[in-house]
């Protein structure tokens, strides 16, 4: 299993600035890294209604879209971030969640003033503290 952490903070506490930073450092460093981003409230729509693929997806549990440089996947399941780690990233070094503040057993580094237990940040100033917690054992 890859090394888990959660990035969490309220809306625009620079969560996506924090990961968009990280991700490069951690790839030179040779990681194999990973993102999932927590949509709780389900705005991330990926696909324009009438399309086939929305067609077909509303009779179906699970429907591909393969380009020629992505896989885009629509599934059907629960709102467990670990089992979408074990099942699609589990050949990973570090992956990172953006959200999922009150996920139990995830290292979680913490920005702004949410009260939640991890590594408190302030942003980019912070980033190798942010990548030195995430790579301790």
């Amino acid at each position: 299993m890859p090394k888990i952490v959660s990035i969490v903070g309220y809306h625009n506490s620079g969560k996506t600035t924090l990961i968009e930073a990280l991700i490069p450092q951690l790839k030179a460093k040779g990681l194999k890294v990973g993102y999932l981003k927590h949509d709780p409230k389900a705005h991330g729509i990926t696909d324009k209604e009438g399309s086939d693929t929305n067609r077909v997806f509303k009779v179906a549990d699970k429907v591909g879209l393969l380009s020629p440089d992505r896989l885009t996947l629509w599934e059907r399941r629960e709102d467990n971030p670990l089992k979408v780690v074990e099942e699609y990233f589990s050949n990973f070094d570090v992956v990172l969640l953006e959200g999922w503040k009150s996920l139990k057993g995830v290292k979680k580094v913490v920005l702004g003033e949410l009260d939640v237990e991890g590594l408190r940040v302030e942003g980019l100033k912070d980033l190798q503290k942010v990548i030195d917690y995430i790579l301790e054992d």
